[in-house]
């Protein structure tokens, strides 16, 4: 709900996946930064006074998700139906569904958020909530780094595994055979990456292993002010927004990456961290995509057929 993205490939921004260092969410970070710091504290206890910790812990979470999700998401559609300079910057346009097929699913998916992170909320007495009643302004910068760092690192081992194993096609279990991708998995796939929206467009059982589960446990287990995860919430749903759009903007997290997850299915499962050290990780470099349609083909492949 809050940091919903962050499977895609920011990582790889820093590690040479492609695009560099994605300055545009830096700054919108800091801005957002800004504004939590001057106004959010007296609202927040204002929902709490009058409406109970429910409004505003995870509702009002929710409705920050909803509005940087749809409002991102919206922009997109609006581009992807217009030509202008932005049209030389789509490099995918596979999706076969609208923006308008996808949205139900999305809104669906949407609302399990909300139920998850309010029941999550009362099964841990609201454990990191609570904390919204100390002033934005005396939450250090070590601090959020420390509950940021520590987020990142949970929601991604959680997504990752739980992505990765979405991904199984032949799970053999008391004498009988699952295909968990088809049962769970493929209704995300039948998207390509190439509208925004779709970043969110999938399965409830799938919705709630790689989305819901990542970001309930790791405020529950951590304890987080919630300055830090609506300061992520930009961010992360900007960004699921973005690695599935096709759009390769300067100064945002190439899209490339996850374009080849879903083409080729058992590469770039997260964010690049894991992906790395499993050695599930596809670099944009190691692929030719001139004439080879979707999902190009592996360099090396290439390389090797020429020397035969």
């Amino acid at each position: 709900m809050l940091w919903s993205g962050w499977e895609n490939d920011v990582f790889g921004s820093f590690l040479g996946g492609g695009g560099g260092f994605p300055y545009v969410y830096a700054v919108l970070m800091f801005a957002w930064y800004q504004v939590l710091q001057s106004y959010s504290h007296p609202f927040f206890m204002y929902l709490e006074r009058n409406f109970g910790p429910v409004a505003s812990g995870p509702v009002l979470a929710w409705l920050t998700h909803m509005v940087f999700y749809h409002l991102h998401s919206g922009i997109y559609a609006i581009l992807d139906n217009y030509d202008g300079p932005w049209t030389k910057k789509k490099v995918s346009r596979f999706d076969k569904m609208t923006y308008s097929q996808m949205l139900p699913n999305v809104v669906k998916n949407q609302t399990i958020f909300l139920v998850s992170g309010v029941a999550s909320a009362f099964a841990t007495d609201f454990r990191g909530w609570k904390r919204g009643s100390i002033p934005f302004s005396e939450i250090t910068w070590s601090e959020m780094a420390y509950e940021a760092i520590t987020m990142y690192l949970m929601y991604e081992f959680i997504f990752y595994w739980n992505h990765r194993i979405l991904h199984i096609t032949d799970l053999r279990l008391f004498g009988r055979k699952y295909n968990l991708y088809a049962m769970f998995h493929k209704e995300h796939h039948s998207t390509y990456a190439s509208v925004g929206v779709s970043g969110l467009y999938m399965g409830s059982i799938d919705c709630v292993l790689t989305q819901t589960l990542p970001q309930v446990i790791a405020p529950a287990l951590f304890n987080y002010h919630p300055m830090t995860l609506w300061l992520f919430s930009l961010v992360g749903s900007m960004n699921a927004v973005h690695t599935h759009s096709g759009f390769d903007f300067p100064g945002m997290s190439p899209p490339h990456g996850h374009e080849l997850h879903h083409s080729r299915y058992k590469v770039n499962y997260g964010t690049g961290l894991f992906d790395r050290l499993c050695g599930t990780k596809l670099d944009e470099e190691e692929v030719v995509r001139e004439n080879f349609g979707l999902g190009g083909r592996l360099r090396k492949d290439l390389e090797a057929k020429k020397t035969k």
